[in-house]
Parts: structure tokens; sequence; C-alpha cells
């Protein structure tokens, strides 16, 4: 495939001899195949839950993307990942955006396993005589993902469906590409430009179905935060929630990232 591969093992040493174990796995695999690597140990990991170290990894990712001059960073997610985060979505409430799970792609983020299972993944390590380590923090079913995993999604296929995780996945595809074609509208609304936002009418938004008052929402989330990322659907509703008020004075929505302001019929949506 014309590939020059590199790889990245962000050690947090959170494990103890297997955090080691893990990091000594790579380096040696990486030496055979003649592959660069690069061995990150971040320091103040302890105590932290998953999302803050998922955002040190994607950190360093992008870093040493950028340093090296690489064009894709290559994630394992599998078709299993995509329907256990679909269902978690889904028990925790989620809209179109959040439905779509776990995308293919995402500007330089690449996932080319992303329809792959991962009982074929281990079936073709182990039919070729490949080695490969198991982190044993993914048993512990305190953590909600692990609880769907060990628990859900096999009670799902042995009494409901055996193709769940399969069809779950094909689902999230469906929501990924209705939810694309939504991002890509361009807003209705007149708006004005401001210092790191946007303002628009109050009462031309409400004059708008429910649905399009979602959509418009988002769509100027997106061009003020100038990302692709929707909002949560929590953060619409109560952006609709407070635009349908009809109490007399300014009001306020504020996010860590974002502030809403509506004083009569203006709203100012400004980036912090």
């Amino acid at each position: 495939m014309n590939l020059r591969l590199s790889a990245i093992h962000v050690n947090y040493r959170l494990r103890g001899k297997d955090s080691d174990y893990d990091e000594r796995f790579v380096k040696k695999l990486c030496e055979e195949q003649d592959i660069p690597l690069f061995i990150e140990r971040p320091r103040g990991c302890a105590g932290k839950n998953e999302e803050f170290l998922r955002d040190i990894r994607y950190t360093i990712f992008e870093t040493i993307r950028r340093e090296t001059g690489c064009q894709s960073i290559a994630v394992a997610h599998t078709e299993d990942d995509q329907a256990e985060t679909v269902l978690m979505r889904l028990i925790r409430g989620a809209g179109m955006d959040g439905l779509g799970a776990i995308r293919p792609k995402n500007e330089h983020l690449i996932r080319p396993l992303i329809d792959i299972s991962k009982r074929d993944i281990i079936r073709f390590l182990k039919e070729g005589g490949h080695d490969f380590r198991k982190d044993a923090t993914n048993n512990d079913t305190t953590i909600f993902r692990n609880k769907i995993r060990h628990h859900l999604i096999p009670l799902l296929e042995k009494d409901y469906q055996p193709g769940i995780k399969s069809i779950l996945a094909r689902t999230a595809r469906i929501f990924a590409e209705q939810g694309a074609e939504d991002g890509s509208r361009a807003s209705e609304l007149s708006t004005v430009t401001i210092p790191n936002g946007v303002s628009f009418s109050r009462k031309e938004l409400l004059k708008l179905s429910d649905a399009e008052q979602s959509r418009e929402i988002r769509t100027l989330f997106r061009a003020v935060m100038k990302q692709q990322k929707n909002p949560s659907e929590a953060f619409v509703h109560e952006c609709k929630k407070m635009l349908k008020s009809e109490k007399n004075k300014i009001q306020r929505l504020r996010s860590k990232q974002l502030n809403i302001e509506a004083k009569g019929d203006t709203v100012v949506m400004i980036k912090l």
C-alpha cells in the first residue's frame, strides 16, 4: 500500500508490571517489523478517569503527527467498540450525532478496523501465530463500557438477536451519514458576525419547526466553535428552552466553551 508507518505507545504506568510488559511487547514488535516507535509516559495520570486519559493520549498522537509530518493517525477501534458505544449513548440519551458513534474518519484520525469484529481480529492473530496482550482492566465491570460488553451485549445476543453487534454498527453508520448531511447545510438564519461569534433574531429562529431550530443551533455552534463536532443534545435542549422563555429579562446559557445571551429579540452566541 506504499505506506510509511510509525507507532506510538502511551504508558500511563497505572497497572504496575503489566504496563511495563505492554511497553516491552510493543517495543519488541516494532523492532522486529522495523517500525519507528515513540514511547510516551505522561505524568499525573493516577486516579484519573477514562475521558481524561483519552484526552492525554489523543493530544500526544496529534503532537507527534505534526512533528513528524504524518498524514494520519490510525487507531484500532473495532465493530465491537462501535456497538458498545451506540448502546452507551442510547442508554444515556443522545441525538442523531451521538448515535452516529465512532466515525471511520475524522480529520486526521482514521479507524481502519471499525468494520471488523474483535473475534475476526483475534482469529487472524492466532492463525498467523502472532502473539498479543490483553488489558485486564477491560474485565472490570464497574466501568460502564465493560458492563455493557460483558453483560448487556451477551444477553442481547443470546435472547434477542445473535447479530446485534453488526446491526448496531450498521445503525451507527446510517446515523453518521444522516448527521453529515444535516451538518453540511448552511444556516438559514440571518446572522451578523461579531468578535468571536454571531448574533441572530430570536423571533426568526422560533418561526422554524422544532427540528429546524435544533439544526440551526448545531450549525451556529459549529460555525462559532470552528469545529465539526456538534454540541450535546442536552445543550441544544437548554438553548431552545431559554429562547422560548417569555421572561422579560436578559437570559444567559453558558458552557465551558460557549456563552449565549438573549436580550429582547437579539441573541448573541460567543466562543469563550
